[in-house]
């Protein structure tokens, strides 16, 4: 029986064989009955009491018959009942129950319970002495029992069982089959650190060490004389390994030891451990192994040491390969804007531009190309800052419906670029202000409006704005757009840095895949996240919450109201500043390219400047002239421009001082302050910041402004005129104000209005022959260059007609088209061309416009 120690089995075999020979001796008669004796006595007192009867039958003395009766079963404990019947059948007298307990036995033979007695009258048979007496054994099976040779038997079974187990007990000690091992040997094992087993030419377990026990939480009884295979043994893949498999059976085969075998065990604990298993051969006569000394080596935290390594190692390879993939995604992303500013850089600087219109694109391209570089530059800071635990966000009064208005502004265009809508919905009410950082947010709007309408083609992208108490006041802004789509398991992968919902995303789309990263980790920086939901082909849904602060007191805006400001946001523009007359600002940086520009710059804006480039000089100059304010780089020869402002708070110089840096990292501007700056610009310079910036500090007041969406502000009575008609086009084309140059004052800019003004005949002439050759491309190539180059040299009035012109373009509405150029030949025929001193006198005008091809 499993589970049952040897000893228990011996004692049971040696008790069998007690109790078998007991049963011979049974069977011969060796072992007293008492049954017999109790049938004998039995019948001899029915017998006396029959005589009895008989006489006192004879004397018809029934009293004294019944008188001895009774007396004789109250003496006999197993007499049940008595009594005398006539052979008629007639009951003469009974003692105890005896009508309802006697039963005639069968075929009227006396047994050992029922005793019949003939009473004889005479020569004549009178009747019977009827006895019921109790059983000697149950009817039922478990009667045998009660017999007493059986009883004997069990009792010296069960005797006999117990004096064997104690007594095996001391015995067994010398037939342990562990005790060939001697006592020291044992000892040894016991106190070796690795699981260790002694088999026997059979597989079976001679000896298992303590360190084996404890590792596989059995009893070593349990193992003893058992075979090894016993134990659930699997391999790597959690199969059971067959008895003819395990290393040691192949070592009891050959004789050779097998090393380095790897097994597994799920122990008593239902813990899997994983053993280095070794196995050497006891040598035995004739050559044959006499058994097999098995080492078990647990590994079980090696193996999972192993497992973390080999996680580690795919991470970091994992790791390693996005870094190469950011590297050339990154790569490709940089040199896409940095080989157009080079390449057209070096365009101009070798004079390969034929005309002023190539040069303002050239210029344009490089504009734009340095913005797109600086926004990855940005993207890679604004990342590093985040993982690197730096990024602060402050919490000052944010108007957030006037920051999603600016981004959407500002956006705007690349949606009209697009034909697609962008615009915004104010379901309920807002407070008009709630403690955010604006600038954190702006990031992060404009990265998901961004995305949204790089992904759509077609339809538009809606934001939505609402308030919800979730315990504190969240904003919630859902960036809603009608295009590609994500697919469902990669909702979670497009929030992790460098990654897109599919390869060819950047391929086709182009992006380094930092801007939903980037946004996601602002949100949660501003008390909020960022999620997705989307249906692939169908658009996608962006959805920003952020916390508000405390609202007590804050004043809340209707939704007419909240369009109102947006209107008013739509229709911001760029300010024209005019400052305090004679207002000088000298301008300190090593680099004569950044003097130059923020000295046109300024200049235009009305101001004086004054170049220094370096600190020491910037200190002269300072003492000599007393500058209004003070632009400073950082990082200059000679003296670099955080000693020198250091130096000039010393000497007591208390006017403004901007540090100029190229510096973006969140947290900088502590730093400057503790030198003594009164602020900072970041490089590449914002003008319109900078000049806002200065207007501030210096007084300046708005005189003008510029329409920054593109719809340019029209000049003298255009406006009015335009204003008073039936529509924009309708009044540009009845006018007959000049059109002049926001540039033609001044003198060094007046030159590049004035060749815009020159060769404009020539750019109209090309799209009229290009609308009769039905030439839809070159004539939105054209419509494309004039929307640019005429806003940029200040012709505001040609932007709205030409940005309308483009699209017609690129739809192929001949009749629209033929309109819009006759608008902008009667706008040509307007301009007021820039006098500049030594110039050509301006062409002859255009002749009449062809009418356009059926």
């Amino acid at each position: 029986m499993k589970g049952l120690s040897t000893r228990f089995h011996l004692a049971l075999g040696l008790s069998s064989l007690v109790i078998s020979v007991m049963l011979v001796a049974l069977y011969m008669g060796l072992i007293p009955d008492r049954d017999p004796a109790v049938r004998m006595g039995r019948l001899a007192l029915a017998e006396t009491l029959a005589i009895s009867a008989t006489e006192l039958i004879d004397e018809e003395d029934n009293d004294r018959l019944t008188r001895v009766v009774r007396f004789v079963a109250r003496r006999n404990a197993d007499l049940m009942s008595v009594g005398v019947r006539r052979t008629t059948g007639e009951l003469l007298m009974q003692v105890g129950d005896h009508d309802r307990n006697w039963r005639p036995p069968p075929g009227n033979i006396s047994t050992d319970s029922l005793l019949m007695v003939p009473i004889h009258s005479g020569p004549r048979l009178w009747g019977h002495m009827e006895l019921r007496f109790v059983p000697l054994q149950p009817a039922a099976w478990w009667g045998v029992l009660t017999l007493g040779p059986v009883r004997l038997i069990i009792a010296v079974a069960l005797a006999s069982f117990v004096v064997f187990f104690l007594y095996l007990r001391r015995m067994l000690r010398h037939l342990d089959p562990s005790k060939v091992i001697p006592g020291r040997v044992r000892n040894a094992f016991d106190t070796l650190a690795d699981g260790l087993l002694v088999l026997d030419p059979k597989g079976q377990i001679v000896l298992a060490n303590k360190a084996f026990v404890d590792m596989v939480g059995r009893n070593p009884d349990e193992l003893t004389g058992k075979p090894a295979t016993l134990l659930p043994w699997t391999n790597s893949a959690q199969a059971l390994f067959h008895s003819a498999e395990t290393p040691w059976a192949a070592c009891l085969a050959d004789g050779q030891p097998r090393h380095n075998f790897m097994m597994y065990l799920v122990d008593a604990r239902s813990y899997r451990r994983t053993f280095m298993v070794n196995c050497s051969p006891v040598p035995g006569a004739a050559g044959k192994p006499a058994g097999v000394l098995v080492s078990f080596d647990d590994v079980t935290e090696l193996e999972e040491k192993e497992i973390e390594l080999r996680l580690a190692r795919d991470q970091a390879e994992a790791a390693n390969r996005a870094k190469s993939d950011f590297l050339a995604n990154m790569s490709h992303e940089i040199r896409t804007p940095m080989n157009a500013i080079l390449g057209f850089t070096e365009l101009l600087r070798r004079g390969y531009q034929h005309s002023a219109a190539d040069v303002q694109k050239y210029l344009n391209t490089i504009h734009s190309s340095g913005k797109h570089l600086v926004e990855l530059i940005n993207d890679i800071l604004d990342l590093s800052k985040v993982e690197a635990g730096r990024l602060d966000v402050e919490r000052i009064p944010c108007a957030v419906h006037e920051v999603v208005g600016e981004v959407v502004r500002v956006m705007n265009v690349r949606a009209q670029e697009k034909n697609v809508g962008l615009n915004v919905e104010f379901p309920e009410r807002l407070p008009a202000t709630v403690l955010t950082d604006a600038g954190r947010l702006r990031q992060v709007i404009t990265n998901l409006v961004g995305n949204a309408l790089k992904f759509t083609s077609q339809g538009g992208v809606t934001v939505k704005i609402y308030l919800r108490n979730e315990g504190v006041p969240r904003m919630h802004l859902d960036i809603i757009d009608t295009g590609i789509g994500i697919p469902h398991d990669k909702l979670d992968a497009i929030f992790e840095p460098f990654v897109q919902a599919e390869s060819s995303t950047t391929r086709k789309f182009g992006g380094t895949g930092l801007g939903l990263a980037i946004a996601r980790r602002f949100a949660r920086a501003l008390g909020g996240d960022v999620v997705a939901s989307s249906v692939i082909g169908k658009g996608s849904t962006f959805h920003v919450s952020f916390e508000t602060g405390d609202l007590a007191g804050v004043q809340w805006l209707s939704p007419q109201q909240l369009r109102e400001t947006q209107d008013k946001v739509a229709d911001a523009e760029v300010a024209s500043w005019a400052f305090p007359a004679d207002t000088l600002v000298l301008v300190v940086d090593d680099g004569a390219e950044n003097r130059e520009l923020v000295r046109l710059v300024l200049e235009n804006a009305g101001l004086k400047v004054m170049e220094a480039e370096n600190g020491a000089v910037a200190l002269e100059r300072v003492i000599a002239h007393k500058p209004a304010l003070v632009l400073m780089d950082l990082q200059m020869p000679v003296m670099d421009g955080f000693t020198a402002t250091r130096t000039l708070r010393e000497r007591g110089l208390e006017v403004p001082i901007l540090a100029l840096t190229a510096n973006a990292m969140k947290g900088f501007e502590r730093e400057i302050e503790g030198t003594g700056f009164s602020g900072y610009l970041t490089k590449p310079v914002d003008i319109d910041g900078m000049l806002a910036e200065l207007a501030r500090r210096l007084g300046g007041q708005q005189v003008g402004t510029v329409a920054a969406d593109g719809a340019r502000s029209m000049v003298g009575g255009l406006v009015a005129s335009a204003q008073s008609a039936a529509t924009p086009m309708q009044a540009l084309l009845d006018s007959t104000e000049p059109i002049v140059s926001r540039l033609a004052g001044h003198p060094r800019l007046a030159k590049v209005a004035r060749s815009f003004a020159l060769q404009l005949p020539d750019k109209l002439k090309a799209m009229g022959a290009a609308l009769e050759a039905g030439n839809m491309e070159e004539l939105a190539q054209l419509a494309h260059w004039l929307k640019g180059a005429g806003g940029t040299v200040g012709f505001d009035a040609f932007f709205e007609p030409t940005r309308e012109f483009e699209l017609h373009a690129k739809a192929g509405r001949a009749p629209e088209l033929q309109a819009g150029l006759k608008l902008l030949l009667a706008m040509a025929d307007r301009i007021v061309v820039p006098e500049v001193p030594g110039a050509a006198p301006p062409a002859a005008p255009l002749p009449p416009l062809a009418p356009a091809p059926a």
